[in-house]
């Protein structure tokens, strides 16, 4: 999921608290619960609706999550406040993401040109997670032009084993 500027500062605020207060689990679930509650097609046209005004918005959002913390119900009226409700789901990966990598949870693509088997990529996770020295989420992509071969993006690391980006340097070589 691509992520915005806006949605990184969000998630960045909401995780500093999280660990100030010791809270990151809390934290995760409460994320979790906004990101349901906004994703809501009825709640996201009358918060899209310039009709319905910054306080009626805010009264929608007191009555349908009453359960929610504290802090989550801040972050909710500063969404609101803002007009930034729609960049929840963002702010949430993002959250998710720095949760994980303060817990030493490494989050790596792994694209095939095949589909693998769950087998396989356990495999992959056990190998990676050896090779990396922490604990692997792998999210398993299938790219038909890479021919065979992988490709393993780890942040803003790629690693690029697919026999298409070989051809390509073979191509460029003998292009000279």
């Amino acid at each position: 999921m691509p992520k915005s500027n806006i949605a990184r500062r969000y998630a960045e605020g909401a995780f500093q608290l999280a660990i100030e207060e010791g809270n990151l689990e809390g934290w995760r679930r409460e994320m979790a619960k906004l990101d349901e509650l906004l994703r809501d097609d009825v709640l996201r046209a009358a918060f899209a609706n310039p009709a319905v005004d910054m306080p009626r918005r805010m009264e929608l959002a007191a009555r349908l999550a009453p359960e929610l913390a504290p802090g989550a119900q801040n972050l909710l009226r500063l969404l609101i406040e803002h007009r930034r409700t729609n960049e929840m789901a963002a702010i949430r990966h993002e959250f998710d993401r720095l949760s994980d990598e303060a817990s030493g949870i490494v989050h790596v693509t792994l694209t095939t040109a095949v589909a693998l088997s769950a087998a396989d990529r356990r495999r992959y996770e056990r190998a990676l997670a050896g090779r990396l020295g922490r604990e692997v989420k792998l999210r398993h992509e299938v790219e038909p032009r890479l021919v065979a071969g992988a490709r393993i993006q780890v942040g803003d690391r790629l690693i690029d084993g697919s026999v298409s980006t070989q051809f390509q340097r073979l191509r460029q070589q003998l292009a000279g």
